[in-house]
């Protein structure tokens, strides 16, 4: 899929699809449509909640993430927030709207 494209969908990710439980700083969600589990960070599950809250776009993440965990743009580089992303929507847990089932 081409990036430009992609940075303006809208994605989510449906709560009604995961069983989490969290320990401490480390929380497993279980896929109920994949049937794997997945073990997150507090970093992880903070923009899994984003997507879960509403649907947003690749580059509202980008541009709301360093605020939404209390760090500067530098401790929050846009690279590692798009690769965190890609990791969400490589695993399945986040989809474009326009794919919803």
């Amino acid at each position: 899929m081409a990036e430009g494209m992609e940075s303006t969908w809208l994605w989510f990710a449906d709560r009604s699809h995961f069983c989490i439980h969290d320990m401490g700083e480390v929380s497993y969600l279980y896929c109920m449509r994949s049937g794997d589990t997945h073990v997150f960070n507090t970093v992880s599950m903070a923009i899994l909640e984003y997507f879960a809250e509403k649907p947003h776009s690749i580059a509202d993440l980008i541009e709301d993430f360093p605020e939404l965990m209390g760090l500067s743009r530098e401790e929050c580089p846009r690279g590692v927030v798009r690769r965190m992303f890609n990791e969400l929507d490589e695993a399945g847990l986040v989809m474009p709207l326009e794919a919803a089932p």
